[in-house]
């Protein structure tokens, strides 16, 4: 059963449009057109939730199609999925820089395709519930660039790196920095927990992603036209608008770049190494409390082996008194017996006292491992 969500197919091929429907029919309400007119023309009377669009057309290629649908009133944000036989870094790019938000190729999986749809939808709801704080915080960044100069913006964008624990804040932090100066981007951050990309909007889609991703392997600064990236290690940061009409900005524009992203770096680093650190004493924690528990039965088991020792040793004495008495033995033999005896006990006695130090000294461990335990239990 359709659950309402409506999909514009836009491909000339019959028998593709025909393996969209068998894939999609019976989840969405599908409208299927041959060629970019047509699909012009009805994304702007239906308003389609989302556009699966072939990239080469008859008519108008679909990167064309998209770039007009991205200028048209309503169309900045429907989500659009390229759908093409190639698979090449310059192919995706185009389809990123003509406003595309994901690529599939030819032939296409059935269960890819669905989550892509699937994800894109949910993305395009995150983003169109931020919009009004997205608007509001652009027009704060815009208001602030107004009264502060290029270095008040980065010395403010380094100030807020520091209070910035995970790697969300952290990457929100830099698309704030960017908002200063009036740019826009994406930035990726890649750490021990996993690798997080995010625009001001949000969540970036699968299409940002896999772009930012190819540029991530490049040198340290890339410029292509009016795109930027600065990469390090952990952090990416690629701006889409850079001033080109103004090359004295661009050029201050790098440089401050550079170091934000440089920044954002370091701090990157020292969240991963909280995180690991806080990992490693949780994992020492574990390991203290299993020692504290081992220590603490050795301790109670040689305390109760010294008392099983010295009631055995007295029941051992009485028994042998009561020995000499019924074997009849003169009181010469019972002296040397008795002497033999008392010698044998006072052997084991002494060996036993020889451990007394050690286990007051493994009492003492004990104690100040429980004393460890505690206080770094109490810490935050």
């Amino acid at each position: 059963m359709s659950d309402g969500t409506k999909i514009l197919v836009v491909d000339d091929d019959a028998f593709t449009r025909e393996l969209f429907d068998a894939a999609l029919g019976g989840n969405y309400q599908l409208q299927l057109v041959e060629n970019g007119r047509d699909a012009l023309m009805i994304a702007d009377a239906e308003r389609p939730d989302l556009i699966l669009l072939d990239v080469e057309l008859p008519d108008i290629d679909g990167y064309e199609v998209c770039r007009k649908l991205r200028q048209a009133e309503g169309g900045a944000d429907v989500p659009v999925i390229f759908v093409s036989g190639h698979d090449g870094i310059e192919d995706r790019i185009k389809g990123y820089e003509s406003g595309g938000d994901d690529y599939v190729v030819k032939p296409f999986e059935q269960k890819e395709l669905l989550a892509k749809i699937v994800r894109l939808l949910r993305i395009t709801d995150e983003r169109r519930s931020l919009g009004d704080r997205a608007s509001s915080a652009s027009q704060t960044a815009m208001t602030a660039m107004t009264s502060m100069s290029e270095m008040g913006a980065l010395l403010q964008s380094l100030q807020s790196f520091n209070g910035c624990g995970d790697q969300t804040a952290l990457a929100d932090a830099a698309l704030a920095g960017l908002g200063y100066y009036g740019l826009q981007g994406i930035v990726q951050i890649r750490a021990t927990a996993g690798t997080l990309t995010r625009t001001a909007q949000g969540t970036a889609s699968p299409l940002e992603t896999s772009v930012i991703g190819h540029m991530a392997g490049m040198e340290r600064i890339v410029q292509f036209q009016s795109r930027l990236a600065v990469n390090y290690p952990r952090v990416t940061l690629m701006v889409k608008d850079m001033p080109l009409a103004d090359p004295d900005r661009c050029g201050r524009l790098r440089d401050h770049l550079a170091v934000l992203a440089e920044s954002a770096e370091v701090r990157a680093a020292a969240i991963d190494a909280t995180i690991s650190a806080q990992k490693r004493s949780t994992a020492i924690g574990r390991v203290i409390d299993s020692i504290i528990a081992t220590l603490g039965e050795i301790d109670t088991g040689q305390r109760q082996s010294r008392i099983a020792t010295q009631l055995a040793v007295d029941a051992f004495t009485g028994q042998m008194e009561q020995a000499y008495v019924s074997v009849a033995l003169s009181e010469a033999q019972e002296d040397l017996m008795a002497e033999i005896v008392r010698a044998g006990l006072n052997r084991i006695l002494d060996a036993q006292s020889a451990e007394l130090d050690l286990q007051d000294r493994l009492s003492s461990i004990i104690a100040e491992l429980k004393d460890i335990a505690a206080v770094d239990g109490a810490k935050p």
